[in-house]
C-alpha cells in the first residue's frame, strides 16, 4: 500500500519549519551582519554524575545515582577512536561549523517536505548537546529555532573539544548509561580509556537509537550499526580499510558489568542518612533535600570510616553463628573508643532482598528493644558515682517487692532474679557478675531511676528515657548503635565522642567539601567510675554469665536476656574496640526458645559467641592493651574482705585483701571485729604430767600458766597421793587465741619428794620426749621441789629423763 499523501496544511507547517531551520543555517553563513541571541545568556550546566562511597582503606561500598549513571571524565581520558568515531557518524564537519551545519540543514529540509514530517533535523553535536543540556526535545517550531540559536552562542562561549567534552559525558548510550565513562563500563566492563576501535564504534553506533542499536538487547542490529560507523570512519580518513576489517570481524562482543549491589549495606544507609538529615553537612546543602540531591548527582567521593577487616569479622561471626535459615537475625555495632569511629554495623540481613518484607528495616540503629541485664552497667555506674561501692554487701532474695514511692512510683515493684534463684548475701562484683536482678532493684531504688536515665542519655543513649525503677534492670528500649556508644564511653574510661560515619567528602574536581571538627569529646563519668565498673564487667566474662567469652586480651561486658527470651544481648569492649550484639526476630517480640529456635537463646548463648568471634577476628592483629588505671581518682587500702571495713591487728591474714576504691570513698575506720586474736583448737592435756603439758601447748602455739593445788585448794587430796604432778584442770579448755596462756591446775606432791619445780615463765620450757603419756621421774617418779602457788616453766631436774 502506497503511504497516503499528506494534505495541505501539514505540508506548510513542514515547509515552514525546514525553512526555519533553513534560516538558522543562513544566519551561520552571515554571521558577521546577524546573531540569533536566546532570551538568556546561555551557560553549560554541571551534568548530573554518580557520587561514590568509599571504606576507610578506600575500598568502593556503593555507587549512588539518581536515574542517570554517569561517571564524568574529561576528554583527554577518552580515546581518539572514540571521538573520531561518534564524529564521523554524528557530525562529521563538526571541527569546521559554528554550531549549526547549513549543507546539513538544507538536506534535511529536503527530506522533511518530502516526507511530509518534521523527520530529519540535521542536528550538530552542538544542537545535540543544546537540546539536551538546556532547551529539551518539545517538537515544536519555537524549540528548534532556540535549539539553533543557542548552540550559536555555545560556539561562541566555549572551545570545541570543551564542548565535545560535555556532550560526550551528557549523551545516553543506552541500558540506563550516561556518558561514554559509564557506557563502557556497562557494556564492556572496561573504563572509556581502555576501549579498542570495535568497542568505540559500536558506543558511537548507539547513539542513534539506543534502544535500538543496542548490543546487550540486539547484537546483530548493534553489528550493523557498528560496522556503518566503521566504514564512515573509513571514508573521512580516521582509518584505513584493513583496521575496519579487523575491527568489524565477527560480532560484537559485551561484558557487561551490572551495577554492584552495595557492599556493608545497612552501614551505607546509615551514612547517607547521616548526611542527609545531620546539619553538620550543610557545606552539601542547607536543607535535606538539597543534600540528598548532591549526593545522588554531586559526582562526591564519600569516605566513611569502616573498617573492612571489622566488617568482615562481624559478618563472618554473624554468619558462623546464626547458621540456620530459620535462626534469628542479629545486628552488630562497632565502635572505635579512641576516637568513636564507626567501624563496623550490620542491621540484618539481605537489605537488598526484594522477598524481604523486613529486609530495609536497619536493626542497628532504628529497632528499639529492651536490653535487659546490659543496661545494668549504667546503674553500676550512677551507684559508683553516688558513692557506692563494688564491696558493699546487699541483701540477694530469689524474689523481693519494692513498695510504692510516690509520686514518682505510685505502684510497688515485684521482680525475681533468673531461675528464682537465691544468692544470701552479695558484694555488688558478685551481683554484676551473675546478674541479680534483687540487689539491681534495691540499687535502683537507692540511686534514683532519674539518675540513672540521666547518666544513660549522657554516656550514649543521646534521647531522654522514662525513669522508673525497672530502668535499672533493662525495661527501656534502645538500639544497638546506642548500646555500642554507652559501651565505647566506658571503654574510654568515661569520654564520650559523638560517634563519627564519615571522614571526608570529597567534590568532583577533588576539592575537600566537609571534614569532622577536631573534637576530643566530653567527659560524662569520673574516670574512676568507668575504672570500677570496667573492674565489675571484666568478671562477667571470668566468673559470671559470659564466660563463654575466651579472648586473650583485657575484655569486659555485660550479657543481656528479656522476658520470654524475646530478644538477647551481648555489650562489651576491650580498650580498643566497643562491641554491641543483639539478637532477636525483627518481626517483634518472639521467644527464641525450641522449638522456634534450635537452642534457648540468651545473652550468654549466641550473642556471646558474635561477640567472642567478631573481637577475635577483627583485632587479631593488634596486640592486646590493658584499660590504663586512672591516677589520683583511686585509692588502694588494706580492707577485711568479709566486712569492708580497714583490717585491725586481729583480722585473719585470709581475709585481708587490698581493695581500690573512688577516692574518698574509702573505709577510713579499723574493722571492730574481732577484737581479739582468732581461736584456735587448745591440745587437751587432762592427766599428762605438767611438763609434758606444757610442752605439747607449746607446740600448738599457745603457752601455759601452772597452778600446783588441789581442787579444794590445800595441798594434800586424793589425786596428790595417787597422780601427782599431773593436770587435773585446763582453761580454757577447746578454743583460745593464738599465743594466749593456758591455765593448768596440777596436783601437788608430797612434801619432800624429788622432781621438777615449776617456774613463772614457760616459753623456754623443754619439751618433753612424751607428747601425750606420764613420764617417770628417778625413784618413785615424782616431781620434787614444787611450791604450790609456784606459776612457771617447768625445768628438768636431776634423775629426771
Amino acid at each position: 500500500m502506497q503511504p497516503s499523501r499528506p494534505t495541505a496544511a501539514p505540508r506548510r507547517r513542514v515547509a515552514l519549519a525546514s525553512l526555519l531551520v533553513a534560516l538558522a543555517a543562513l544566519l551561520v553563513a552571515c554571521g558577521d551582519l546577524v546573531e540569533v541571541q536566546p532570551h538568556e545568556p546561555v551557560t553549560l550546566p554541571t551534568p548530573d554524575q554518580n557520587s561514590v562511597v568509599v571504606d576507610a582503606q578506600g575500598n568502593t561500598l556503593a555507587e549512588l545515582h539518581a536515574g542517570q549513571d554517569r561517571e564524568v571524565v574529561a576528554l583527554s581520558q577518552l580515546p581518539e577512536a572514540l571521538i573520531d568515531a561518534v564524529v564521523a557518524i554524528e557530525d562529521h564537519r563538526y571541527w569546521s561549523h559554528h554550531g549549526v551545519d547549513a549543507p546539513s540543514v538544507l538536506r534535511a529540509l529536503g527530506v522533511n517536505i518530502r516526507a511530509g514530517d518534521i523527520v530529519q533535523g540535521g542536528s550538530t553535536i552542538t544542537q545535540q548537546l543544546a537540546k539536551i543540556a538546556l532547551v529539551g526535545s518539545e517538537q515544536s517550531l519555537q524549540r528548534k529555532a532556540v535549539e539553533a540559536s543557542v548552540a550559536l552562542q555555545l560556539e561562541s562561549r566555549f572551545s570545541k573539544r570543551e564542548i565535545l567534552a560535555q556532550y560526550l559525558n551528557t549523551v545516553y548510550f543506552g541500558q540506563g548509561a550516561y556518558g561514554a565513562q559509564s557506557a563502557a563500563q556497562r557494556y564492556f566492563g572496561v573504563d572509556a580509556s581502555q576501549l579498542d576501535l570495535g568497542q568505540a564504534a559500536t558506543l558511537a553506533g548507539t547513539l542513534r537509537a539506543p534502544s535500538r542499536d543496542n548490543p546487550l538487547t540486539d547484537p546483530a542490529a548493534a553489528r550493523a550499526r557498528r560496522d556503518a560507523v566503521l566504514q564512515r570512519m573509513v571514508e573521512l580518513g580516521h582509518i584505513d580499510a584493513q583496521q575496519a576489517a579487523t575491527a568489524s570481524a565477527g560480532p560484537v562482543e559485551v561484558s557487561p558489568r551490572d551495577p554492584r549491589p552495595w557492599q556493608a549495606p545497612y552501614f551505607v544507609a546509615h551514612a547517607l542518612k547521616t548526611i542527609q538529615h545531620d546539619d553538620a553537612f550543610t557545606a552539601l546543602g542547607d536543607d535535606p533535600d538539597e543534600r540528598a540531591r548532591r549526593l545522588y548527582r554531586g559526582g562526591l567521593r564519600i569516605e566513611t570510616t569502616l573498617d573492612p577487616d571489622w566488617q568482615t569479622a562481624a559478618e563472618d561471626a554473624v554468619a558462623t553463628t546464626l547458621s540456620d535459615d530459620g535462626d534469628p537475625h542479629a545486628a552488630v555495632v562497632a565502635i572505635e573508643p579512641g576516637t568513636g569511629a564507626l567501624r563496623a554495623l550490620i542491621g540484618g540481613r539481605g537489605r537488598q532482598d526484594p522477598d524481604d518484607p523486613v529486609a530495609r528495616l536497619n536493626l542497628a540503629t532504628k529497632a528499639r528493644r529492651q536490653p535487659g541485664s546490659a543496661f545494668k552497667p549504667l546503674t553500676l555506674a550512677a551507684a559508683l558515682t553516688r558513692g557506692h561501692s563494688l564491696d558493699e554487701s546487699w541483701s540477694a532474695p530469689a524474689s523481693l517487692t519494692l513498695p510504692a514511692d510516690p509520686p514518682a512510683h505510685p505502684n510497688a515493684w515485684t521482680l525475681s532474679n533468673y531461675g528464682d534463684a537465691a544468692f544470701g548475701r552479695l558484694d555488688l562484683r558478685q551481683a554484676t557478675w551473675h546478674s541479680v536482678n534483687t540487689v539491681y532493684g534495691q540499687l535502683v531504688q537507692s540511686v534514683g531511676a532519674s539518675a540513672v536515665a540521666d547518666l544513660a542519655e549522657r554516656a550514649g543513649v543521646g534521647r531522654s528515657l522514662p525513669a522508673v525503677r525497672s530502668i535499672g534492670l533493662g525495661s527501656v528500649e534502645v538500639t544497638p548503635l546506642e548500646m555500642a556508644r554507652v559501651n565505647a564511653t566506658l571503654a574510654a574510661g568515661g569520654v564520650r565522642r559523638e560517634t563519627r560515619v564519615v571522614s571526608r567528602i570529597v567534590g568532583p574536581n577533588g576539592r575537600v567539601l566537609w571534614e569532622p571538627a577536631p573534637s576530643g569529646g566530653s567527659r560524662v563519668m569520673d574516670r574512676g567510675v568507668a575504672w570500677m565498673t570496667t573492674q565489675a564487667l571484666r568478671g562477667v566474662i571470668t566468673e559470671g554469665t559470659g564466660q563463654v567469652i575466651d579472648l586473650d586480651r583485657p575484655v569486659a561486658g555485660k550479657t543481656g536476656t528479656t522476658n520470654d527470651y524475646a530478644d538477647a544481648w551481648f555489650a562489651g569492649y576491650t580498650p580498643d574496640m566497643a562491641l554491641s550484639v543483639w539478637v532477636g526476630f525483627p518481626q517483634g517480640r518472639v521467644p527464641m526458645v525450641p522449638p522456634r529456635t534450635r537452642r534457648r537463646v540468651a545473652g550468654g548463648t549466641w550473642p556471646a559467641e558474635i561477640f567472642d568471634r567478631t573481637v577475635s577476628q577483627a583485632l587479631a592483629a593488634a596486640p592486646p592493651s590493658e584499660f590504663p588505671v586512672p591516677r589520683g581518682s583511686l585509692a588502694t587500702v588494706e580492707v577485711d574482705a568479709s566486712r569492708d571495713c580497714l583490717a585491725n591487728p586481729y583480722t585473719p591474714p585470709d581475709l585481708v585483701e587490698r581493695h581500690m576504691y573512688l577516692a574518698g570513698t574509702q573505709p577510713s575506720e579499723p574493722c571492730d571485729e574481732p577484737s581479739q586474736p582468732p581461736a584456735e583448737p587448745v591440745p587437751d592435756v587432762l592427766g599428762m604430767p605438767a611438763e609434758s603439758a606444757v610442752a605439747e601447748l607449746r607446740r600448738a602455739g599457745f603457752s601455759a600458766r601452772v597452778a600446783t593445788e588441789c581442787p579444794d585448794g590445800g595441798d594434800d587430796c586424793p589425786g596428790a597421793r595417787r597422780r601427782p604432778g599431773t593436770v587435773w584442770q585446763q582453761q580454757p579448755s577447746e578454743t583460745a587465741p593464738a599465743d594466749s596462756a593456758i591455765e593448768l591446775s596440777v596436783h601437788p606432791r608430797p612434801s619432800g619428794s624429788e622432781g621438777a619445780s615449776l617456774e613463772a615463765d614457760t616459753d623456754d620450757a623443754a619439751p618433753s620426749a612424751d607428747h601425750g603419756q606420764r613420764e617417770p621421774a628417778a625413784g618413785d617418779g615424782e616431781i620434787e621441789g614444787a611450791p604450790q602457788d609456784d606459776v612457771g616453766d617447768v625445768t628438768p631436774q636431776a634423775g629426771v629423763p
